[in-house]
């Protein structure tokens, strides 16, 4: 019985000597995703997870779309969103964990919505300068 308990122990200690030195955590914190309108027109935005479907939003101009979510353990969280504006119909993949966990700061994933695909903020530079194509290229226009 000692022996399972030193062994117990010991493996509680390796896990909290690996989440000090990693910053691997048991549990992640909130994340969010922040789109801001740079369309120059008003767009309608509809976000959904595998799990969660956010509804739709008209965002104005210059307005910006937030929502928040606790990444997964896996790091295999996706969030994706269409974006109407005008005549215009798109998809974009607006968060994924494999992609974005080394993109985004801590807490914060910020995009620039523009007519050529959304831009991503970028915590180095300070500027919106990590431009992504739509996940519809071939999708011209939209009507509804």
């Amino acid at each position: 019985m000692a022996l399972l308990i030193r062994n117990v122990l010991l493996l509680l200690m390796v896990l909290v000597l690996f989440q000090t030195t990693c910053g691997w955590s048991f549990r992640k914190h909130s994340l969010t995703v922040t789109a801001t309108n740079d369309l120059g027109a008003e767009m309608t935005i509809h976000c959904k997870s595998k799990q969660d479907d956010l509804g739709s939003n008209l965002i104005p101009i210059k307005g910006k779309y937030e929502f928040s979510f606790r990444p997964n353990f896996w790091g295999t969280t996706q969030f994706y969103c269409s974006f109407q504006w005008g005549t215009e119909f798109h998809y974009f993949d607006i968060y994924m964990g494999d992609r974005d966990h080394e993109n985004c700061d801590s807490y914060k994933c910020m995009w620039s919505i523009i007519p050529k695909g959304p831009c991503m903020w970028n915590y180095l530079t300070g500027h919106y300068d990590n431009c992504k194509d739509w996940n519809d290229s071939s999708l011209k226009s939209y009507a509804p």
